[in-house]
């Protein structure tokens, strides 16, 4: 995620039931989670609080999924931020 801190590394977490998504967002040594989110075909939105470890931010994220890669912005009362991914392998056996 690019921030006006700089970049932050992190890992996003979703679950897709029925184009309901949850899930959470590791970042900063701290995890964030969000519930109620929507998805359609491969876009996805969800709001929540992201606990920094120093304030809570509180945001909005929209974004898309193509094949591996996840584009994203979060909206915040600091501004937007650019959010980009790539998915790791799932490894349930």
């Amino acid at each position: 995620m690019r921030t006006p801190m700089g970049p932050q590394n992190g890992m996003i977490t979703f679950t897709d039931e029925g184009g309901t998504i949850s899930g959470s967002i590791r970042t900063m040594g701290n995890v964030s989670y969000f519930n109620n989110g929507k998805s359609k075909g491969n876009t996805f939105e969800f709001s929540g609080i992201l606990n920094t470890g120093l304030f809570r931010l509180k945001y909005t994220a929209k974004g898309v999924v193509n094949g591996s890669k996840l584009e994203a912005t979060a909206t915040t009362d600091y501004g937007v931020f650019r959010i980009y991914g790539t998915q790791i392998p799932n490894s349930v056996h």
